[in-house]
């Protein structure tokens, strides 16, 4: 079983194959997993079944989600710049974005051949039933992580990180992915993980710890932004820019800035902390409940 191949680049693929061809070789790769649709863990699917033959698999939000945005990158592109501009963001940031292309989060330009798609809470893995499928959504909504119930391993994709939380932004198929995110943590905090192996970085040791780190910073942010609110109602651009006051950050930071400001004030007004209004201009406002 190989997960999450990693960037389409040349040096990633010469990477991957080194790795590869260390253990095994590619014609015994029988599954190839992705736990979640950015590029960064996607981007080298198609050639990963070139080599190997292996069917991929994946949860089936983030599966719908790549193949939608493969398939209509004009219609994409004119939901995010809507998305956009009814929560504030500048028109001159905006076309700064437009002007800059892909991103490593950007969804893979074809769609992509996925054989099993897995929905729902969890399960056994296709043709791997040692590890277990558990859906772990908040930083994408499909997103997974593969538990081995023999020695309570858990690979994680970007649903746990050792050193950062993961981004958590608003998404076109879930309507609270705060909520969804400290629920996923809730159900991996019960497994009782002696290891996990994240995405990035080094393996977690403290599996308990770090959970438990990453809940009480989740509710921390959403506390701290709706802090920020008042009975006047604010755009989530305005909250986002009073939450990081001084800082000189690019268009791209900015925009992931604004997208988990959005998510977090989602999450306070499904908790009726804080309650939305669209005024006539067409811009989402959020006020104190």
């Amino acid at each position: 079983m190989l997960v999450d191949g990693g960037m389409n680049s040349a040096s990633s693929w010469a990477a991957l194959d080194e790795g590869v061809r260390a253990h095994t070789t590619w014609n015994h790769i029988r599954l190839h997993v992705v736990t979640h649709m950015h590029m960064d863990h996607i981007g080298l699917a198609a050639r990963i079944r070139t080599a190997s033959g292996a069917p991929l698999t994946m949860g089936k939000l983030d599966a719908e989600r790549s193949t939608h945005a493969a398939l209509h990158p004009n219609e994409e592109a004119e939901y995010r710049a809507a998305l956009f501009r009814e929560n504030g963001l500048p028109p001159g940031m905006l076309e700064r974005l437009e002007q800059r292309g892909p991103t490593p989060t950007t969804p893979t330009s074809e769609p992509l051949r996925v054989q099993h798609l897995l929905g729902g809470m969890g399960g056994d893995l296709p043709l791997a039933a040692v590890w277990r499928w558990i859906w772990t959504p908040g930083h994408t909504a499909g997103h997974m992580a593969l538990f081995r119930p023999a020695d309570r391993v858990l690979i994680a994709g970007d649903a746990v990180l050792p050193r950062i939380t993961p981004t958590i932004g608003v998404n076109r198929q879930r309507s609270d992915p705060v909520g969804d995110y400290l629920d996923a943590l809730t159900r991996l905090e019960a497994l009782q993980l002696a290891c996990i192996l994240p995405g990035h970085g080094e393996p977690i040791t403290r599996p308990a710890e770090r959970l438990a780190e990453l809940h009480h910073a989740t509710l921390a942010e959403s506390l701290a932004i709706g802090e920020l609110l008042s009975g006047r109602p604010v755009t989530a651009w305005e909250v986002a820019r009073q939450r990081y006051p001084d800082r000189e950050l690019p268009p791209s930071a900015w925009v992931q800035a604004l997208r988990e400001t959005l998510a977090h004030l989602q999450h306070l007004v499904a908790a009726g902390k804080a309650r939305r209004e669209l005024t006539s201009r067409k811009v989402l406002c959020f006020a104190l409940a």
